[in-house]
């Protein structure tokens, strides 16, 4: 009778054995799965939370690309220079975005595919935030294209300007040139010194009037020959010098008196213009020597 009871003491410590094995073996089964529902359930809500932040970026973009497509918000006032600045700066933030996104759906992809349940849900609505994002690349590509023609047509306005410019700066300098040559002409002063005699043998004055060869004046002619003349110009100089002489030199040409002085230096005789709007009215100036 002991025996048997040994006997059965010891199959039921076996069987407490097994069971409790059992037993330990289906909590840890149940903790790994309450475990892995935990992290599907964190999975899921991160999931939806990145979801919703993708789109909210989306959504913003389009915003931002339909602004730029319209050219509703452009600042009164501003250059194209300003708006195609302003285009290089959006299109770059917009790029920047875009792969921002497109690295935020690879790595959803891929934590969705390694559970199962309500990750289809989700992954329909990354397949549609990948379209969306794929039809916003494809707006940023025209305007980008848009940007190539701006900056095309910025191009040509400048060189166009420039050329105007260039073509304006001629025409005032060839104005400016002519105005200095009419200047220059204007201020030429032609001039002549010697004695009568050698003045009426150049054909410079002539002798009128008079009676019997008494009260005869020399007068300048009319008619004279340039060759024969120096010249000066009083926008270089308003003084002319005369070769020494005793008992000096006498203005025949008709000179306002007012407008210059003739007078007597160690090396000769200077003939000053005062009045050089008054003196160039008589483009030829004769002196007698006495």
């Amino acid at each position: 009778m002991k025996t048997a009871n040994w006997i059965i003491v010891a199959v039921l410590a076996v069987l407490a054995v097994i069971f409790g094995i059992m037993w330990m073996n289906a909590s840890k089964k149940v903790s790994g799965a309450e475990q892995k529902a935990i992290d599907a359930q964190k999975l899921y809500e991160n999931a939806s939370s990145t979801l919703e932040e993708i789109q909210s970026s989306l959504d913003a973009m389009g915003s931002d690309l339909l602004g730029e497509i319209i050219g509703g918000d452009e600042i009164p006032g501003s250059t194209p220079e300003d708006r195609r600045a302003r285009l290089i700066g959006n299109i770059s933030n917009m790029r920047s975005q875009i792969e921002a996104d497109k690295k935020k759906i690879a790595d959803l992809e891929r934590q969705l595919t390694q559970v199962k349940g309500q990750r289809d849900g989700h992954l329909r609505a990354l397949n549609k935030l990948k379209a969306s994002l794929e039809e916003k690349e494809t707006i940023l590509a025209e305007l980008e294209n848009r940007l190539n023609r701006m900056t095309g047509e910025i191009e040509d306005v400048q060189q166009r300007a420039q050329a105007e410019i260039t073509q304006r700066d001629g025409q005032i300098q060839e104005k400016q040139g002519i105005i200095d040559n009419q200047s220059r002409d204007l201020n030429q002063i032609y001039y002549i010194s010697g004695t009568r005699k050698e003045l009426m043998a150049a054909g410079i004055v002539d002798r009128k009037g008079g009676l019997l060869g008494i009260g005869r004046v020399t007068t300048v002619r009319r008619n004279i020959d340039t060759d024969k003349f120096q010249t000066t110009n009083l926008l270089d100089t308003q003084e002319i010098r005369f070769p020494a002489s005793n008992k000096g030199y006498v203005v025949l040409s008709n000179h306002v008196a007012a407008s210059y002085t003739l007078t007597r230096d160690s090396e000769g005789w200077v003939l000053t213009v005062k009045d050089p709007e008054n003196f160039r009215k008589q483009k030829f100036l004769v002196l007698e020597k006495r």
